[in-house]
């Protein structure tokens, strides 16, 4: 009525359950309302947008009235009555207005089309039965549409049971089929666990292996390196006392003239300045200090022994410091037997008293030439001990810093030892806890074996009989599970 749309109302008998519905409709039929179905508060939200609509077909009445005729205008209802019911008869009777507001359309029975196609709507999962049910129907006498819905329902419903009874069993084997299948897959993953385990253990059994070898060969090079520093040790230890009676040896030849080396060093040192700037200022030198300074000259290595050389030699900064500090093992073969000439040439020069008469500086300076003759050749005597206690230093060395790093590497490969036992230690447990999860795995393994070969039998038939209750359920009754076996795309192998 507010809205303007045609409606319809389809009622069958089997849907009214109270007489009050009947009357309810033939109230709606006469009037076009139902009393007390709307009260006003709920009646005016419907009506009021109708103002326009009733001013603009100029109506001659209420809103509400204008209402109930658009409700009589635009609702039809339909009624599906079966003449055969025996309440058919009273319920017209009791409600006029479906002879006078009605139009009645009588349908003795249905055409065999019809008839036919009726059973694909009401049973729309059955295929070769679609074509018997409205012969059987024909075959019976005094039969009503009506009969002919409650037989296909009646059949459906029946058809409905047994399919549900027949897959619940099926999914009961199919459940028991899953689970034998299931347990197939776990020992077939238990077997590649088992693999990859055993491989996991073969590789674990040659890291320690190996890890085993190369301890011992760090050991066996420990044991090498130790004998090696015996050895080295032996041999550092006589070397030492060859080395100390070398030292010996030299130390008895310089106790003799090392004193007068030193004394002689003393006596220059003590030597004033004033000493060496009178001689420097002689014109003429006497031959003892001519003699003297081209002593001193000479084994300095100065061959210029004229006076104006001499002076210029005492004339030097520090030329006492230079004569002290001296090296006698500086002087050359040549130069010491060439000054030995002199000294034995002019021995009256060198004299302590003629030296000291001369020049208080000379009598020193000859002391310290002779002093230093006799050094040199004390240090060419002892040079080939010397030689020898260099070249044995040096092997004390090389077998000292040979023995240092022996004692290194020792303590490196012990180190390294440690560490590789840490490591063997920890792939040894590894692979015993392996061998022992590998073993209970195998005995999992053996143990599901047989208990699956002994439930092939039951697999057999429970796959049996799932295909045979996939064969008594109607085609388009099948369940995923039936159907996919009818396909052969369901495996129950085990």
């Amino acid at each position: 009525g507010g809205e303007g749309d045609q409606v319809v109302i389809l009622l069958e008998d089997h849907q009214i359950l109270e007489p009050t519905f009947l009357e309810c409709v033939n109230s709606l039929l006469c009037s076009g309302e139902v009393p007390g179905l709307f009260t006003l508060e709920e009646l005016d939200p419907l009506i009021s947008p109708l103002k326009e609509q009733l001013e603009s077909e100029a109506f001659d009445g209420t809103l509400a009235q204008y209402f109930i005729r658009r409700v009589m205008r635009n609702l039809h209802i339909v009624f599906i009555l079966d003449s055969s019911n025996p309440n058919f008869r009273s319920q017209c009777e009791a409600n006029p207005a479906l002879y006078t507001k009605c139009q009645f359309i009588w349908l003795d029975g249905w055409a065999n089309s019809t008839m036919s196609r009726l059973p694909r709507m009401v049973i729309p999962d059955i295929e070769k039965e679609r074509s018997k049910f409205h012969l059987i129907h024909n075959s019976v006498s005094d039969s009503t549409p009506r009969q002919y819905l409650a037989s296909l329902d009646v059949y459906n419903k029946v058809l409905d049971t047994k399919k549900r009874g027949i897959k619940k069993k099926q999914e009961h084997l199919v459940a028991g089929v899953n689970k034998l299948n299931e347990a197939k897959a776990l020992v077939d993953d238990l077997k590649a666990k088992a693999a990859v385990k055993s491989k996991v253990l073969a590789e674990k059994q040659k890291e320690a292996d190996e890890a085993l070898n190369e301890i011992t060969a760090r050991i066996q090079q420990a044991s090498e390196n130790k004998q090696e520093m015996e050895v080295l040790k032996t041999k550092l230890g006589e070397e030492t006392v060859k080395l100390e009676q070398r030292k010996k040896a030299i130390d008895i030849e310089l106790a003799e003239i090392q004193p007068l080396v030193d004394e002689a060093k003393a006596a220059v040192g003590n030597i004033k300045s004033e000493s060496l700037s009178e001689i420097r200022s002689l014109r003429a030198p006497p031959d003892v200090i001519r003699d003297i300074l081209e002593g001193v000259l000479q084994l300095m290595g100065i061959f210029d022994t004229s006076w104006v050389s001499m002076r210029s030699f005492l004339a030097k900064r520090g030329v006492k410091e230079e004569i002290i500090s001296f090296d006698a093992r500086k002087i050359a073969p040549d130069i010491r037997n060439s000054v030995e000439a002199l000294l034995e040439k002019n021995k009256k020069s060198f004299d302590p008293k003629i030296a000291k008469r001369a020049s208080v500086a000379a009598a020193p300076l000859a002391s310290w030439v002779k002093a230093n003759v006799q050094f040199s050749i004390v240090l060419e005597k002892i040079g080939p001990l010397e030689a020898e206690q260099k070249g044995l230093m040096k092997k004390v060395q090389k077998s000292q810093m040979r023995v240092e790093n022996l004692e290194k590497a020792l303590d490196v490969v012990e180190q390294e030892v440690a560490e590789m036992r840490c490591r063997f230690d920890k792939r040894t447990t590894e692979a015993s806890r392996l061998a022992i999860e590998l073993d209970q795995a195998t005995d999992t393994i053996q143990a599901a074996e047989n208990l699956v070969g002994k439930l092939v039998g039951e697999h057999t038939s429970w796959s049996c009989l799932i295909h045979h209750l996939s064969r008594s359920i109607p085609r388009g009754c099948q369940s995923r599970v039936s159907q996919e076996m009818e396909q052969g795309r369901w495996s129950g192998t085990v």
